[in-house]
């Protein structure tokens, strides 16, 4: 497995736990919207603890960035990072990842999950190719949807958000969904398997592209 050595080069806050991490790019590096590396922090101790984490940036920006949720409850790499200055150091490893864009449809985010529709969304909107583009958004507040402003001015009237004790469920499905659609899927484990059956019960799941 090829290792890069990246500094920081920036940090900016986002939600209470969310983060973005602006890093070096390594020369030839190149991915696809919704692809993710291996990514460990450069301190003893923790370099052979790599977890992956997808990219935000645009294709074309010269360094790379990551969206990354800290979770400061328990010990970890994301409870490491949150600690981290501008001039530390994160290693990558190899991209990876099947949760690209294969066509226009509906776009199914919880937490986190969001970043690699985000990367996807930025790239198509160089393209001028969002128009068919929709996006349903759980979260457990309105503080923790990442990037709303931005999803907002993206996709307008066709990005719903779910907060609270509002999920995202069937019938959100069936109203957002069109004839031919790609159904991409992204969230926690609890979603994944809430919404999985959903959508192939629509008769979708040929279209359904979850990370695997």
């Amino acid at each position: 497995m090829a290792e890069y050595t990246s500094k920081i080069l920036s940090i900016r806050p986002l939600t209470p736990d969310v983060k973005v991490y602006r890093v070096e790019k390594p020369a030839g590096w190149a991915f696809v919207p919704g692809q993710a590396t291996e990514v460990a922090v450069n301190k003893p101790g923790w370099t052979a603890e790599a977890r992956p984490f997808t990219f935000t940036s645009p294709l074309a920006a010269p360094w790379l960035e990551f969206t990354i949720k800290s979770y400061r409850g328990r010990p970890g790499v994301t409870k490491l990072l949150d600690t981290l200055v501008p001039g530390d150091e994160l290693l990558l490893h190899d991209v990876w990842g099947e949760l690209t864009y294969r066509g226009p449809g509906l776009f199914i985010a919880g937490g986190a999950g969001i970043t690699p529709f985000l990367a996807i969304f930025r790239d198509l909107k160089t393209k001028n190719a969002l128009a068919d583009v929709r996006l349903l958004y759980g979260n457990p507040s309105e503080a923790d949807v990442i990037e709303k402003q931005e999803l907002t001015e993206l996709l307008g009237p066709r990005f719903r958000s779910f907060t609270g004790t509002r999920f995202i469920g069937a019938e959100d499905i069936r109203q957002a969904v069109r004839p031919g659609d790609w159904v991409y899927l992204c969230g926690p484990d609890p979603m994944m398997a809430a919404l999985t059956p959903v959508i192939q019960g629509l008769g979708l799941g040929e279209r359904l592209v979850v990370e695997p």
